[in-house]
């Protein structure tokens, strides 16, 4: 997906194929955090990240899954709690889930688990951030050393 090309010109479809297929290429979450054209949350791209929650939802194998009401209220808390996040972590984020990394989900599937499971996996983005912020600056000190020769 290019930079200018604006979202809403894809259909949702389009949008939920890029989104996973750029995830499928990262290994942890500090490649994740490295994506290049990363898509930035926006209420231009509710419905996708009620997409990703939506085939979460299907894909799981509880007793007890969420309705529509639920994964409304759910994607309004995960935007609201969580504004800056992308695309592409929310696609990797509801991957996690679906591979059991946060914990099996026992009889029922819902907002608080999501919340909850949201908390842990925005740490480890931080930390990704943290890494690549301290990797960046380190090549710079690197580089001003070397000048200084």
């Amino acid at each position: 997906m290019t930079e200018n090309k604006s979202l809403k010109t894809y259909n949702k479809a389009e949008i939920v194929k890029v989104v996973k297929d750029q995830v499928a290429r990262v290994s942890t979450s500090y490649d994740l955090v490295r994506l290049q054209n990363v898509i930035i949350v926006s209420e231009d791209n509710k419905e996708v990240i009620a997409e990703m929650l939506l085939e979460l939802n299907e894909f799981s194998n509880v007793s007890r899954k969420m309705n529509a009401g639920q994964i409304i209220e759910t994607v309004n808390m995960l935007m609201n709690g969580y504004p800056r996040l992308s695309l592409q972590e929310y696609q990797a984020f509801f991957n996690k889930i679906k591979n059991g990394y946060f914990g099996q989900l026992y009889e029922s599937l819902d907002g608080i688990k999501i919340m909850a499971f949201m908390s842990d996996f925005y740490k480890e983005i931080n930390n990704a951030y943290n890494e690549m912020i301290e990797e960046n600056h380190q090549n710079l000190k690197r580089i001003e050393n070397h000048r200084d020769l």
